[in-house]
């Protein structure tokens, strides 16, 4: 007993020293393929067994179940012969249900199981199953056989099955959380996918869900789009969920940008060419709108194109004709054109640099995207989201954001490349962070990285302003609101206080936003202490709060604010309240 004893932690030590390799990988590449890790786990497992006789088995599996005790899965499997994997589920599911392992020494024998017909067919059989145990928690199996009456399976054998078992169990149990991790999240985007209003464009301002709406009547339409917005606002992806969406959605949808080629190279692009047309023309080419036959063609900064290949796009969209470069033949095509551009079309018009005609013809269904600064409350949800993104693929992985992060994203303009360019600070974010979190000293520290210090964003312009203009004043409103309020009105109720408490809230609202919601920094602009600016901004929220019956969303809405901002300023400024939504 002490040899097999000694054989046995010699075998075992082997395995937790290679094992070590494993863990190392399960820690580095968060990517890692279960199966195949389950699989070498086996085939070690397997290079190892030297049960009783020295005999070699015939076929181990590794049985796992998910942790909500669901589904039996062959993790793993090794045969000497076959890449056979099936095995007694009869078997297995006792050793899972009773946490003990099973030792049939002759399994045709064994009226236990003479039932079993995964055993069936064999003269003789001899088998061990034994559970995987992590803590009190069973996890699956591991599941031996041997096809041979001369050397069948024994007590010894079941214990150091059993060691072998208890030594490669935390290492499985990793990977199958993993596993269900993967397809957890999978089954998450899928469903956020199915139930997206278009696409992958994600938000929930009223300004976004305007368009969404309207993109979604474009989609049942066969018409020309013209989708008009800032550099980064999403464009291309709206078009795309456009097509998604529309009959056309089982055929091409090819992109074309006009603003990165020549004109010689885009109409190429655009219509083909035959083979000598030109320098370089070395064969036939199809172009866009042919290879786009039945689908749709997206022209992206179609402002860009110049005036003769305006002409042509008029003739596509008025005729369905196009015709290849060099070719005198007309082919008809059925495509639908969806357009984009951030200049404003009308004025290109008005100046002569944009044709007339053309451009009413592709304004039959124009759509304007929003800019990040009119949809604020949609960046904390394109914050988390690119997060998880990035963030997942780390190690350690970056699991969140923190609200005061998330406000000071939300406070910013966004001028330069709107959701781009928060993709691409979430991004730097997360490459930065040491930690699981985005906070607000790993934001700061990209803002100084890409050149965009706290200092720099929060200086004020020097603007001279002439008395009188900076409040404009709706006087047919006070003077409805001192038409309105009786007699017995109560003093907080009348003009001067209310008009002073709407006034001071907008101002050290907008002064807060201005400075990424600190309190000192906005004080020394306004020109008032810390305190009495949080008792004004305090005050200030819960006369919204009251008029509003407690509604968040709404009180968020009037103040201009992310909802989860506002959520922690409530907290920040000790205000109990209870959401009546």
């Amino acid at each position: 007993m002490e040899k097999l004893d000694y054989r046995v932690r010699a075998v075992l030590a082997r395995i937790r020293s290679t094992l070590d390799r494993f863990s190392l990988r399960l820690e580095v590449d968060w990517d890692y393929d279960v199966q195949q890790v389950l699989e070498e786990i086996l085939a070690l497992a397997v290079g190892e067994l030297e049960f009783g006789d020295g005999t070699p088995v015939d076929r181990a599996l590794l049985i796992t179940q998910d942790l909500q005790g669901g589904r039996l899965e062959t993790g793993a499997g090794w045969s000497s012969q076959d890449d056979d994997r099936t095995f007694s589920r009869t078997i297995v599911e006792e050793t899972i249900r009773g946490g003990v392992s099973i030792l049939c020494g002759d399994a045709m024998e064994d009226d236990r199981f003479r039932s079993s017909e995964s055993l069936s067919g064999f003269d003789v059989l001899t088998l061990l199953s034994v559970p995987l145990k992590a803590g009190d928690e069973v996890i699956g199996a591991l599941y031996i056989e041997r096809r041979d009456a001369r050397h069948l399976f024994g007590e010894r054998d079941q214990i150091f099955a059993e060691a072998l078992s208890e030594t490669i169990s935390p290492l499985i149990r990793t990977a199958v959380i993993h596993q269900n991790h993967v397809r957890e999240l999978r089954d998450l985007r899928s469903r956020n996918e199915t139930s997206s209003q278009m696409g992958r464009i994600i938000g929930q301002s009223s300004s976004l869900i305007r368009t969404l709406d309207l993109a979604k009547t474009a989609a049942g339409l066969d018409r020309t789009v013209l989708i008009t917005g800032e550099s980064g606002v999403g464009k291309e992806l709206l078009a795309r969920a456009i097509h998604d969406q529309s009959h056309r959605a089982k055929k091409p949808f090819v992109v074309v940008d006009c603003s990165g080629l020549s004109e010689t190279l885009l109409e190429s692009e655009l219509f083909g060419h035959v083979k000598g047309s030109f320098t370089g023309a070395s064969s036939d080419k199809i172009g866009a709108f042919e290879s786009a036959d039945g689908g749709t063609v997206f022209l992206d900064e179609i402002s860009d194109a110049t005036s003769p290949m305006q002409q042509l796009l008029r003739r596509v969209l008025q005729e369905g004709e196009v015709r290849r470069v060099g070719d005198r033949q007309w082919q008809k095509v059925d495509v639908r054109v969806l357009c984009a551009t951030n200049r404003d079309l009308t004025v290109e018009v008005e100046e002569g640099r944009f044709l007339h005609d053309l451009y009413h013809r592709m304004h039959e269904f124009p759509l304007r995207l929003p800019p990040l600064r009119e949809r604020r409350e949609d960046i904390p949800l394109l914050a988390e989201q690119f997060v998880a993104q990035f963030g997942e693929n780390k190690n350690p992985p970056i699991l969140s954001i923190t609200p005061d992060a998330l406000a000071i994203l939300a406070a910013r303009e966004w001028r330069a490349n709107n959701v781009r360019e928060l993709r691409n600070v979430i991004r730097l974010c997360v490459d930065l962070a040491p930690g699981p979190v985005v906070d607000t000293e790993v934001l700061l520290r990209v803002f100084d990285v890409r050149g965009e210090s706290e200092g720099e964003s929060l200086s004020i312009p020097e603007v001279t302003f002439a008395s009188g203009s900076l409040v404009k004043l709706d006087r047919a409103g006070i003077a409805d609101l001192i038409r309105s309020t009786p007699e017995e009105a109560a003093k907080d109720d009348r003009p001067w206080a209310m008009l002073q408490k709407e006034f001071g809230g907008t101002l050290i609202t907008e002064t807060l936003r201005q400075t990424r919601w600190k309190l000192r920094p906005a004080a020394r602009i306004l020109g008032i202490s810390p305190v009495k600016l949080r008792q004004d901004f305090r005050a200030w929220i819960e006369y919204l709060l009251d008029e509003n019956q407690g509604n968040h969303t709404q009180v968020a809405s009037r103040l201009d604010m992310p909802e989860q901002i506002l959520e922690k300023k409530l907290d920040d400024l000790g205000i109990d309240d209870q959401d009546s939504e």
